[in-house]
């Protein structure tokens, strides 16, 4: 027994390990079947673990924003919401993208301009009970990625994100832990606080989602492969 706990905690290590040698940053590695999530810097090191809640679709390969799939494979975080300006962020090549429609543009600006769109996304009333659902908690990070959705959409007058992301949610109790998002992942407002606070996530982070302990470079194989087939049937 002592042997295979000494073989899992080194195997353990190794995939930590790879999967934060990106960028010089933090990484992050979620599994989508134990509902959990963990933050590793780039010696392997885990800053936080938490339990998380995903999608109501079934452990399946995603294949549109209406499944309620969590998906699995390689993304980066391209854009990070917060109703505090300074804490905001947008990928440059997602910024230049989003600014080519003058409507836009002025809410990808600035830290402001991404403050006013969370804001807008907390004052969705998408249940219509008349008030403020603030489905998107303390924080909202975008995923960069196969299937992870069209990202700045119209809302009124203003503007929201649409994307695969990891975000708060208004009923922790139901949703952490659980399986009752549209697809994005679930995080707690304690959790997301220590995230914001100590920088651990950023634009730029590299996000590994999985189903069960594996092999984290297989996930960044699988992902790649994944997405030059889905480039190949574009272009026919």
């Amino acid at each position: 027994m002592k042997l295979i706990a000494s073989t899992f905690v080194v195997f353990m290590a190794c995939c930590l390990a790879s999967a934060a040698q990106i960028k010089g940053q933090n990484s992050v590695l979620i599994d989508r079947k134990s509902r959990s999530l963990s933050i590793v810097n780039q010696a392997g090191r885990i800053l936080l673990s938490c339990p998380i809640g995903v999608g109501r679709g079934p452990l399946k390969e995603k294949s549109s924003m209406q499944d309620c799939i969590t998906p699995t494979g390689s993304f980066t975080v391209d854009v990070v919401l917060t109703d505090t300006p300074a804490l905001n962020q947008i990928d440059q090549s997602t910024k230049e993208q989003i600014e080519r429609n003058t409507l836009f543009r002025p809410f990808v600006k600035n830290g402001e301009g991404l403050a006013r769109v969370f804001r807008t996304m907390n004052e969705q009333d998408f249940n219509r009970d008349g008030t403020p659902d603030k489905a998107y908690g303390r924080a909202f990070l975008g995923l960069q990625g196969k299937n992870t959705g069209p990202k700045l959409i119209a809302a009124g007058k203003s503007a929201r994100w649409y994307s695969i992301a990891l975000h708060g949610t208004p009923n922790e109790a139901k949703a952490i832990g659980g399986a009752t998002s549209e697809g994005c992942i679930h995080l707690s407002s304690a959790a997301l606080k220590k995230i914001l606070d100590a920088h651990l996530i950023g634009v730029g982070t590299a996000v590994y989602i999985n189903d069960g302990i594996g092999d984290v470079d297989l996930v960044k194989r699988k992902s790649f492969v994944d997405d030059n087939q889905e480039q190949v049937r574009m272009r026919n």
